[in-house]
């Protein structure tokens, strides 16, 4: 039996999802919310979640641009970042490693997909990329929208 056979069961016994163990609950989240939940068959790491938004979005660090400092710099702070910073208009979202958790944040910082919220979220980030699509997508932009809408109504 190979390692990553070895790993991948581990993940899969570990697994915070009943419905689906190949699919743990917040990566789960912020791909539906991204319309890409079925465009891989694991979602159980940062590279697994990698994988699946890149099937359909352009997937990029935004750490430098934003003065990200891993594992130093929180949460809040990231999102105050974000305000200050202007971003690219081709940034649909980001999405936010911290321990054990991926998140999704609006363009403007605020909460978009959170399984797991803080009133004062002070996680350090070890990880933030930038969900970008092309400006004339706007077919993509609509998926996305729908997607997102479906992803809210289920975390009700």
């Amino acid at each position: 039996m190979g390692y990553q056979k070895v790993l991948r069961d581990i993940k899969r016994a570990k697994s915070n999802n009943p419905r689906n163990r190949n699919k743990n609950v917040c990566s789960l989240a912020v791909a539906n919310a991204l319309g890409v939940a079925s465009n891989t068959r694991y979602l159980h790491t940062w590279g697994d979640l990698q994988r699946a938004v890149r099937t359909a979005w352009s997937f990029r660090s935004v750490k430098s641009a934003l003065r990200v400092e891993l594992n130093e710099t929180s949460v809040g702070a990231m999102r105050k970042a974000i305000r200050k910073h202007k971003p690219d208009e081709h940034i649909v979202a980001y999405v936010v490693l911290v321990k054990g958790h991926v998140l999704m944040l609006n363009n403007d910082g605020s909460t978009a997909i959170d399984t797991a919220p803080r009133q004062r979220d002070c996680r350090k980030v070890r990880a933030v990329y930038g969900v970008y699509f092309d400006k004339d997508n706007t077919k993509r932009l609509h998926n996305l929208a729908t997607a997102y809408n479906a992803a809210k109504e289920r975390q009700k």
